[in-house]
């Protein structure tokens, strides 16, 4: 036997997939969890393919760069793929202005000095790739 149930949930939807019998009773061979097309897997409310940071809440979306890959998870400035020595060069020239680029942690933008928790974010990201986003799914800027 074969069932295929939605669970409604505040984000979307889970869809459910279970499947399996023996020797008429009802067992659980598979269990299949997979968010609906629009998850919001941050709970930002923003999800699916719209979200521009997909595992860090930012509902204000702010993508300072124009790369598709929201602040909250992009330190990478030259759009290199990686964030690497180059990028590093430019936090250091941006720390203590407010220079958006810089600012990985919110609030984003107002007149705000990039700082030490930016730069934090800076360097815990380093030698990694940007993302993930759900705007920018297989591509070097943000996977």
């Amino acid at each position: 036997m074969r069932w295929l149930i939605s669970i409604p949930i505040a984000t979307g939807a889970v869809l459910v997939g279970l499947a399996g019998a023996t020797n008429g009773e009802e067992t659980i061979d598979l269990l299949l969890a997979t968010p609906a097309l629009g998850f919001d897997s941050d709970l930002d409310g923003v999800g699916g393919p719209e979200d521009n940071c997909s595992e860090a809440p930012n509902p204000q979306q702010d993508d300072t760069d124009g790369d598709d890959c929201g602040n909250l998870c992009d330190a990478n400035y030259d759009q290199g793929g990686t964030v690497g020595f180059g990028d590093f060069g430019f936090s250091l020239q941006c720390f203590g202005t407010t220079n958006e680029l810089c600012q990985h942690v919110e609030p984003i933008g107002g007149g705000r000095t990039a700082g030490f928790a930016d730069f934090g974010f800076f360097t815990s990201n380093f030698g990694t790739n940007p993302g993930p986003s759900g705007t920018t799914a297989g591509t070097t800027a943000c996977p």
